[in-house]
């Protein structure tokens, strides 16, 4: 049966749980329902996943499938997959980033993604978008063979600018109704705004949505909210009186900076502080009226100058009308440079649970996806949910089968314990098993930017050291290959802890990862907002920060194990992590169990001979 009904799966050999998860979505992907997998890296999920989407859509059970990635360059494995499924497939993500146009004015990193928007609607409200005028001359079907003949998303965008001359960014959005998969980038969906403002017009009755590293859920601030700094701010302040701007929205900028800026002068904590929004004062009218000025703001500079003003005020326009939002609240808080920062985040799920309802069928993959209870008890989704691991049918999991935890119990994070002491005890460790290690790298994962910083204070100058910082992950990646060994220091549940790789010639160069502490959310007002919000709905704030903690270890060690062939040393560094609720979540087997650092140190540097 199940050879018969997956003919033409395109790899001859499949690893073992490919096409049981491809019949299983087959059999049960139903409207109102819900297929949470969990499928460890290695195991090919995306093969797996777009072949049954395939085969759904061919039986004209529904139209399209809409398959979401949090970053643009995860969209290269959709591609490569689709294409070797000979479907139809569409890509889209930044559209300053897929713009032909804005480069030949003048480079797009100067401009804010707000002002391109604008640039944009006004060339082609002026008709002086030559990729754009072009595009009526083509079907989206020809769009979407073109996009075809590329394997990688930054190709397919040049591609279609340079043999088709139309706009990539466009054109893909008028393929979505002639494709059988779409792929895009998080923003288009869980941003409100921008759904609305691209796709608000999609017919999702019959939509499927895919969400690819579906752990993120739990992170609604970061996925559903924005922010802006207090260097924005005062920028759009100065803008208003150079540009000369009605006197009251003026006034109102003026206001709103300084109320902010007094809000938390004296404070350097970097947790989120709650801010009451109604003593912000903002209003539809007030929103609404910024921003018809901003756009003659920006059309008046466009002709005069030819150049597209790098101005501060669309992103504050847009920050305020998030902020009109009653599922939505105002924070402050402070970014990795100690400057303020102006967050505004979903206090609920609410938000998250439009999203969802929104189309009749979804599919959340991940290695560490959201158990059922996250669905059923927090966010009240009423759809049937079905539970998937892939393990069950014998795959690999290479993070469990290909190194060795060891816990280190003379330590922990929890705030009552910490200290001078305790931070050099981990320094200690650290430094201990950098020198046992003879090449490679060391990712030292903690809870926070303090702890990190408590404890790297501590480490000896003969330990090379790299810090998380805004740096592009090119780069970071970079400068941890300049050193034989080296210490990477990061945050859990960060850009770095979740998406680093360091990988040279297919094997990866992390070979022994420090868990500091167990990564719950650091205690502050949006936390509490939250926790709240979880427990009167009846949920568990305890289970939900738990799982979170749990999804931020797993993540952060397996940035060492990327494939079969890497093998890696895994210390949880803190004494919490022999509790039974931590340990059977984590689904780990610790090889060590000690609170002596030379102990781990023989494993090391046993193990270091191998790597």
């Amino acid at each position: 049966m199940l050879a018969i009904e997956l003919q033409g799966f395109p790899y001859k050999t499949p690893r073992i749980g490919q096409l049981e998860l491809a019949k299983l979505i087959i059999e049960k992907l139903k409207r109102d329902s819900i297929i949470v997998v969990a499928a460890p890296t290695g195991f090919g999920k995306t093969i797996s996943v777009l072949y049954a989407l395939k085969n759904v859509v061919k039986k004209a059970n529904f139209d399209r499938a809409l398959y979401v990635v949090r970053t643009r360059n995860e969209l290269d494995s959709f591609i490569r997959e689709a294409r070797l499924l000979e479907t139809r497939f569409a890509v889209l993500y930044s559209s300053k980033e897929m713009c032909p146009l804005i480069n030949e004015i003048q480079p797009a990193a100067d401009i804010s993604l707000e002002g391109f928007w604008l640039f944009c609607n006004i060339m082609k409200v002026r008709g002086e978008c030559k990729f754009y005028s072009r595009l009526q001359l083509l079907h989206p079907q020809v769009v979407a063979s073109t996009a075809s003949d590329y394997t990688d998303h930054y190709n397919i965008a040049r591609g279609l600018a340079e043999k088709l001359g139309v706009c990539p960014y466009f054109a893909m959005i008028e393929a979505l109704e002639h494709v059988d998969l779409f792929a895009l980038t998080y923003p288009y969906i869980f941003k409100e705004r921008v759904w609305k403002s691209v796709l608000g017009g999609v017919d999702t009755s019959r939509t499927i949505l895919v969400i690819d590293e579906a752990h993120n859920l739990f992170n609604i601030g970061n996925i559903m909210g924005d922010d802006i700094t207090i260097e924005e701010l005062s920028k759009a302040l100065s803008e208003a009186e150079e540009f000369s701007i009605p006197s009251d929205i003026s006034n109102f900028i003026r206001g709103f900076v300084k109320r902010i800026s007094e809000a938390r002068r004296e404070s350097k904590d970097r947790g989120y502080k709650y801010l009451d929004k109604k003593t912000l004062c903002v209003s539809k009218e007030l929103v609404e009226k910024l921003k018809e000025v901003v756009f003659n703001v920006m059309m008046k500079g466009l002709l005069n100058t030819g150049k597209v003003l790098t101005v501060a005020l669309p992103h504050l326009a847009s920050i305020l009308e998030l902020a009109l939002d009653e599922s939505y609240e105002v924070f402050l808080t402070r970014d990795y440079h100690e400057n303020l920062v102006l967050a505004v985040m979903p206090s609920s799920f609410k938000p998250l649970k439009r999203v969802l309802e929104r189309f009749p069928s979804i599919i959340a993959l991940s290695a560490t996806p959201p158990p059922q209870w996250f669905f059923k008890s927090i966010m009240k989704v009423e759809k049937e949910i079905y539970q998937v691991d892939v393990e069950e049918w014998g795959a690999k999991n290479f993070l469990k089968e290909n190194t060795a935890i060891a816990v280190y119990v003379d330590a922990t994070t929890s705030y009552r314990s910490r200290s001078p002491e305790i931070f050099g005890k981990y320094a200690q460790l650290i430094a201990t098993l950098y020198n046992a290690m003879l090449s490679g790298v060391l990712l030292a994962v903690y809870p926070s930017y303090e702890v990190l910083k408590a404890v790297v204070s501590e480490l000896p100058d003969t330990v090379n050291t790299i810090i998380e910082s805004p740096q592009p992950l090119s780069e970071i990646v970079r400068r941890v290959k300049m050193f034989k060994k080296v210490v990477l220091n990061v945050v859990a549940g960060g850009r770095l802890a979740e998406g680093i790789e360091v990988m040279e010639r297919g094997e990866s160069l992390i070979k022994v990862v420090i868990v500091v502490g167990v990564p719950y959310p650091q205690p502050d007002d949006y936390v509490q907002a939250i926790a709240t919000e979880i427990n009167k709905v009846g949920g568990s704030s305890a289970d939900f920060f738990r799982e979170i903690a749990s999804i931020r270890v797993l993540q952060a060690i397996g940035r060492a194990v990327r494939s079969d062939q890497d093998r890696a040393i895994i210390v949880l560094a803190d004494n919490r992590y022999v509790t039974q609720s931590l340990l059977s979540r984590l689904g780990l087997s610790p090889r060590l169990i000690t609170r002596r650092i030379d102990e781990i140190s023989r494993i090391v540097a046993a193990e270091s001979l191998t790597f």
